[in-house]
């Protein structure tokens, strides 16, 4: 079975939220990885949509699982892939954009 999630957010929504909001929707890695970038509002922004995107494709809602769980990562040629913490099985596809300001994530899970 395949199911898809979109999510798509104002990136101007992080860019001003408290250190204890952030600590609560992003694990510290994408913490540390958003000192690196220009545009950091952009990059949480994106990080916040595939989170959004992945639990609206498990159709789960944050129910069971959490912000933290779901860790958004880069290959070395920069494509985003999701690290979901527990034990599941499905090969998770992911898609991110940006266009002024918002940012679009696309998520397919394939059940194995």
């Amino acid at each position: 079975m395949i199911k898809i999630g979109t999510d798509i957010v104002l990136n101007s929504r992080f860019s001003e939220y408290r250190e204890s909001l952030f600590e609560h929707l992003f694990t510290p890695y994408e913490r540390k990885e958003a000192e690196n970038r220009v545009n950091k509002s952009e990059y949480y922004g994106s990080r916040f949509a595939s989170k959004e995107a992945l639990v609206k494709a498990l159709g789960t809602g944050f129910m069971g699982i959490t912000p933290l769980d779901i860790e958004i990562r880069e290959d070395s040629m920069g494509a985003p892939y999701i690290l979901l913490r527990g034990k599941r099985k499905e090969t998770i596809h992911l898609s991110i954009s940006h266009d002024g300001d918002y940012s679009l994530a696309f998520v397919v899970i394939e059940n194995e």
